[in-house]
């Protein structure tokens, strides 16, 4: 009877552990599967975004080519629309840089130089590069630490933002402490204010030329990389401030 006993707590103790050994695999395939919706959830979000954002430039510059190829126009008119096809390229351009850009960084496959520079001349020649008289600048001579090339990336997205959804004056300064964008524009509800952050959030859903809402997506983690964090504040109509702690790359310029 004992041994009895004895054998069937063995075999019932195997069971427990065929039993558990079971469980252990379900949770696993349950997490793959789990990893798996959300990888094709990403990549048709991509698609999805992409062949929008990429249909309208197409459709306009295949417009203009179809009306220049089958009308004889006058020369200034097929100037304007040649002016026009050009424009929606470079939009395109920008556009797949970004997401060029977006995928290397989420990969961490961009090589990162860090070097001495001149954050305020950098931030002057941005702007000119706006051809705008819009943007306002504040700023003395300010000696970084940093990938120059993608803190330059980080002022250029903050500017293009703030002119797409401004009319008015844009004022940049660049302080002791951080460096800030202002604008006047459309303003952020607080509940979209963090979501912006976010790959391929857009507040205007139908207005296509919002880079596929890669911006501040770029911005936050190339400033992750330089140990710092863009801040956000905004009033709906009355517009919108970003900003961001520069203290670590200066003290790093000391050194």
């Amino acid at each position: 009877m004992r041994v009895k006993n004895i054998l069937k707590k063995i075999f019932f103790s195997q069971e427990l552990k065929e039993i558990e050994k079971l469980k252990e695999e379900n949770r696993k395939l349950k997490k793959e599967n789990k990893k798996l919706h959300i990888l094709n959830s990403s990549k048709d979000e991509l698609i999805s975004a992409v062949s929008h954002e990429f249909k309208n430039p197409i459709s306009i510059i295949n417009g203009y080519i179809e009306t220049i190829l089958t009308n004889e126009l006058p020369d200034e008119m097929n100037r304007k629309f040649l002016n026009k096809i050009q424009r929606n390229s470079l939009r395109l351009s920008e556009l797949i840089d970004r997401l060029y850009l977006i995928t290397r960084l989420e990969n961490e496959k961009v090589k990162i130089k860090f070097t001495k520079f001149d954050l305020c001349a950098a931030t002057k020649n941005i702007i000119e590069s706006f051809n705008t008289d819009r943007i306002e600048l504040n700023c003395q001579k300010t000696p970084v630490y940093g990938d120059k090339t993608l803190i330059e990336t980080v002022i250029y997205n903050l500017l293009s933002n703030a002119i797409k959804y401004s009319d008015d004056k844009i004022t940049l300064n660049i302080t002791d402490t951080y460096l800030e964008v202002i604008d006047k524009g459309k303003g952020i509800d607080e509940k979209e204010i963090e979501l912006i952050k976010q790959k391929f959030y857009r507040i205007a859903k139908n207005d296509w030329d919002n880079s596929l809402g890669l911006g501040l997506a770029i911005v936050e983690k190339i400033l992750k990389i330089h140990k710092t964090k863009l801040q956000i504040e905004s009033q709906k109509g009355k517009g919108s401030r970003f900003y961001f702690d520069i203290t670590s790359l200066k003290s790093k310029a000391q050194e």
